[in-house]
């Protein structure tokens, strides 16, 4: 199932709080897949250790 959230917390390219829009899928146990972002993610020299992401993503796992 694809689904649009929001994620507010810390961006540190940008030194600054931000709200993105995140596209994600989520299968049937829970992983959440992140399709598309309005932000730089996958780009950003930041992403393996994002803060926002990690918000969206959680534990790997969504109820």
């Amino acid at each position: 199932m694809e689904e649009e959230m929001f994620v507010s917390g810390f961006c540190k390219a940008q030194n600054q709080s931000r709200m993105v829009l995140c596209e994600v899928r989520v299968d049937a146990q829970g992983t959440v897949q992140i399709l598309d972002t309005d932000c730089a993610w996958g780009k950003c020299p930041h992403s393996d250790g994002c803060l926002l992401m990690e918000n969206v993503k959680g534990n790997g796992k969504r109820k």
